[in-house]
């Protein structure tokens, strides 16, 4: 029952640095400061401080548009970046924005700080089903070893 205990145990404060696996596997650094299922929901908001994004890691639907709410809480400059859609939005120390941007049907999309990547600034969408493919990792964690409790 020890193992149990110490297995299941975990503290989710959501806007903690995450000790879990990544739901992506980027290049370079990461600065990962948590992951955030949508579900089936089309807007999710996204904090830009210095030198992470939070959450780092967002699992959304295939093909789903989703609206995104940037809040730069740093003290410097960055920006939102992703390649695959030609987003770039550039936010000042306090500033707010918002875009859409449509994710792909499978794998991830990533995104990062321009200006800070190389310091682990970047992040991503991941929005495979149930089979990881493209660099996609999953974590899946279970409670029974099989044994039906």
């Amino acid at each position: 029952m020890a193992l149990l205990a110490i297995s299941c145990g975990g503290d989710d404060k959501g806007a903690a640095t995450s000790t879990e696996s990544p739901l992506v596997s980027l290049d370079g650094a990461v600065s990962n400061h948590g992951s955030k299922d949508l579900g089936s929901a089309s807007k999710v908001s996204i904090e830009l401080d210095d030198l992470y994004f939070s959450p780092t890691f967002i699992k959304a639907a295939p093909g789903a548009a989703v609206e995104i709410s940037l809040k730069n809480n740093g003290t410097v400059k960055h920006t939102f970046t992703i390649d695959a859609t030609n987003t770039n939005v550039e936010l000042d120390k306090g500033q707010k924005s918002s875009v859409t941007v449509t994710l792909p049907a499978s794998g991830a999309l990533a995104f990062y700080c321009s200006i800070h990547r190389g310091s682990g600034m970047q992040g991503a969408f991941s929005v495979s089903a149930a089979t990881a493919t493209g660099g996609v990792a999953t974590t899946v964690a279970s409670a029974s070893g099989g044994y039906g409790y």
